[in-house]
């Protein structure tokens, strides 16, 4: 590592959100003076947003914690040492399991954002217990997505992805990356996309924003109505003779048995329930069939509202039906240097780990963790007693925070593995630091790219606190002390070796172990690529490439034309007729009016979730980060608050089924009539230097959602689709 303040560049990437652009920083001592974008970066190439460039504050806050925490009978937390918190924890854990069996014992969490190398360790740990609790936040994202994808395309632990840089046409649905910045280069590919006269940007979204500013063809679509406008494109195209039939024969069985879907809903009928017009349904339809490559945005938009799991087969389904699913220009199915590497668990159908109450089924080997208070508080003597929870903050990240708090409190044992002083670490037992992200070794297992194949190792940039363990030091440890047989798990049994050979990054043991499989699987395209050489050991060659290009390596290429071999099925062919889906729309009901706004109780839909420039996940605990908007929002109508009497900035009561909050009204004209919007992130509790005590700044959107008004076959709540009132404040 580089002297203290020598101003050295080193290179390193943005933990803010899963793009994880490359950025470059300098140091002094234990702190991130500057940020840039990196252009050496090979995916990134210098972009990056104004979120990342705050990257320093993730490290230098009040609220980091750098040594082990335990919680005192007057609530009050004390300094411990290590061997005592590992000692104390593994006793406790290890008297449940005695007692109430394996099960008792949940992991919540595992890899925080863009630090995913302790992934591994915290779901073998659980595996190493006899449990198969394991909550995660990707079982709450794009978990229906998932179980389509191992329906349709063999396994839940692929995922496909548009095309934002190739596509003729891109459809948006339910998503603004120019906000988001969920996609590489994000702004820098939508002027570009929107430039070309030879390619269209559609979006369909109830809100006109940024990115729907940009668009050639916006539709603003009611919310909660995006099934009866997915199978409308599904009619046009059939009822058209505009299926590529060819394509549709040589890639996929059982397109005849799902055909029916596209009787379901004509033009006509989706014009009318969704609040649009017949010609533009048609016009959409028309072109995304017939462009020469085309691909759908599958987002939080339509992946948290309702009729989820139909919005994303039939989403996968019009890829297919179109010939545009894993085709060079098209969606594809992104290689990494994680794939085929199981990191991901999967089961099989009749095998599956199932929520004790609602009997939801993992996904990936996933729980919900919307489900988790109920199984904490509901479940009896099955009921779990002990948790973990690493790399997350779930009293601020998951819906119902008063019933997760309630459920906390009900723990005999809350043990969380976090660098900051969470809201959920305010309620633990024990808690333990990690380093943050810039001060270990560390990876994200995120694709980047296609046809080429990125990946970054980034190494520490500043020194690691002495009295912090990385997570997989943690596991390691809590393992031994309870006498687990860990030296069955390979990546436990890697790591203590390189402990005992006096390794200085043992967690290296997993990049070199997932080399060596990429090296067997990929030796053609490294070779092409001189990765690798004809005459050197190919894993050892690849893991000193990542070594060599701290800013991001290009590993190699793979034949875009053989996309297809990456779907899992026996025969490689997508499955359009699987059963589970094919009867969740036979057994559709088909509404005469969809006008949410005629309902007297509730006559506003709140979507919660809106990004802009100055909201980021609950990592980013410093409010000062913020230069603008350090409060929360309630956008709304300018009809609606004209009705209501109510001027921009105004404080309103809003309230749901769930909870109410006071919040300033921000008064626009882009936003569906009824449709309400809130953006996440915000309500963590920060020091008011005027009183000193601990207050949220701005308001926890969680605390509106319900986490029973959910799908039922994936668990998640309906984010997007939530119904609320919303009141001026007499006075």
């Amino acid at each position: 590592m580089a002297s203290v303040g020598d101003g050295i560049w080193h290179s390193t990437a943005c933990t803010v959100c899963a793009t994880n652009c490359g950025l470059e920083v300098q140091v002094d001592g234990t702190r991130i003076t500057k940020v840039r974008g990196d252009k050496r970066n090979p995916f990134s190439r210098g972009y990056t947003c104004s979120k990342g460039l705050t990257i320093a504050k993730l490290v230098d806050h009040e609220q980091r914690v750098k040594a082990p925490l335990k919680r005192m009978p007057d609530g009050a937390y004390t300094v411990i040492s290590w061997p005592q918190a590992i000692s104390e924890i593994a006793a406790k854990l290890g008297g449940i399991v005695a007692n109430h069996g394996a099960e008792a014992v949940s992991l919540l969490g595992g890899g925080g954002q863009a630090n995913h190398l302790d992934f591994i360790y915290a779901a073998g740990f659980l595996n190493l217990l006899g449990s198969r609790r394991h909550y995660n936040t990707l079982a709450q994202e794009f978990t229906q997505k998932y179980l389509v994808n191992g329906l349709v395309f063999g396994s839940e632990g692929i995922d496909y992805e548009e095309n934002w840089e190739r596509s003729e046409v891109i459809l948006d649905i339910g998503s603004n990356p120019w906000m988001s910045h969920c996609i590489q280069r994000a702004r820098t590919v939508i002027r570009e996309l929107a430039a070309d006269p030879n390619r269209t940007l559609i979006v369909v979204d109830p809100r006109r924003h940024e990115t729907a500013e940009k668009a050639d063809i916006f539709l603003q679509i009611r919310p909660g109505t995006d099934l009866y406008f997915l199978l409308a494109l599904v009619n046009v195209i059939v009822s058209e003779g505009l299926v590529d039939e060819a394509f549709v024969a040589e890639h996929s069985r059982g397109w005849e048995e799902a055909r029916f879907v596209a009787d379901l809903v004509t033009p006509v009928q989706a014009a009318a329930l969704c609040d649009l017009k017949e010609d533009d349904i048609r016009r959409v339809a028309r072109r995304f069939a017939t462009a020469r490559s085309a691909s759908i945005r599958v987002h939080l938009g339509i992946c948290h509202a309702r009729n989820m799991v139909e919005n994303c087969y039939l989403a996968a389904l019009l890829h297919v039906i179109t010939g545009n699913m894993c085709t060079p220009d098209g969606a594809n199915i992104a290689v990494t240097l994680f794939s085929g590497a199981g990191a991901l668990g999967e089961e099989r159908p009749t095998d599956k780990t199932r929520t004790r109450l609602a009997g939801i089924a993992a996904i990936r080997g996933l729980l919900p963790p919307n489900a988790l208070p109920e199984e904490i508080l509901d479940a009896g003597e099955k009921s779990i007693r002990a948790l973990i929870v690493e790399g997350c903050n779930p009293i601020c990240s998951y819906a119902d925070s008063h019933r997760m708090t309630e459920a906390f409190e009900h723990l005999e044992l809350l043990v969380v593995v976090d660098p900051a002083m969470t809201e959920a670490a305010r309620m633990a037992h024990y808690v333990l630091p990690p380093p943050v992200g810039y001060e270990k070794w560390e990876a994200a297992i995120f694709a980047r790219g296609f046809p080429e194949v990125y990946f970054q190792l980034r190494p520490p940039v500043l020194p690691t606190p002495p009295e912090t363990r990385q997570e997989c030091i943690i596991y390691y440890e809590l393992a031994k002390a309870m006498g687990l047989d860990y030296s069955s798990h390979p990546a436990f049994a890697a790591l203590e070796q390189a402990i005992e050979a006096g390794d200085s990054a043992p967690v290296l043991t997993l990049i070199k172990g997932l080399c060596t499989l990429f090296a067997m699987t990929r030796q053609d395209e490294l070779l092409e690529a001189g990765t690798i050489t004809a005459d050197g050991n190919p894993a050892d060659e690849v893991f000193q490439a990542l070594l060599d290009h701290p800013e991001g390596a290009l590993l190699c290429r793979v034949d875009p034309q053989r996309n297809w071999q990456q779907v899992r099925t026996p025969d490689h062919k997508a499955v359009l007729n699987p059963p589970l889906l094919l009867d969740l729309l036979r057994g559709l009901v088909i509404p005469a009016d969809t006008d949410f706004r005629k309902n007297p109780q509730y006559p506003f839909i709140l979507q919660t979730g809106e990004r802009n420039d100055y909201n980021a996940n609950t990592v980013h605990r410093d409010p000062t980060w913020r230069k603008k908007q350090r409060e929360s929002y309630l956008r709304m109508h300018q009809s609606d608050a004209a009705r209501l009497g109510v001027v921009d900035g105004e404080t309103v009561r809003l309230i749901t089924e769930n909870g109410q909050a006071l919040v300033p009204a921000l008064v626009t004209d882009d936003i569906y009539p009824g449709n309400i919007s809130m953006p996440h992130g915000y309500g963590l509790l920060w020091k008011n230097e005027e009183s000193g005590r601990l207050e949220p700044v701005g308001t926890n959107v969680q605390v509106l959602i319900s986490a029973k008004a959910r799908d039922a076959l994936t668990g998640i709540p309906l984010h997007k689709y939530i119904p609320a009132q919303v009141h001026k404040i007499a006075g």
